[in-house]
């Protein structure tokens, strides 16, 4: 199954919007929890960013819609 980064913008219940970055699958599903940054050094920090920022790019903004019977949005 392939994936990539995805941008999404959440709003809360009382209108509050905010963004986040999320693995995004090619079934359509994608993680509930927003990816961490993290690696073992700079380079690999870098290369992270990097990667999101091409796929922030490539595949643009989603609303992020909470589904409270599946515990996730779609």
């Amino acid at each position: 199954m392939s994936w990539h980064y995805q941008l999404m913008k959440h709003t809360a219940p009382d209108d509050e919007v905010w963004y986040a970055v999320h693995e995004n699958y090619s079934s359509g599903s994608y993680t509930v929890e927003p990816v961490r940054v993290m690696g073992e050094d700079k380079a690999n920090i870098k290369w992270l960013l990097e990667a999101i920022l091409e796929d922030i790019e490539k595949h643009g903004v989603k609303d992020y819609v909470f589904d409270s019977i599946l515990g996730r949005e779609d």
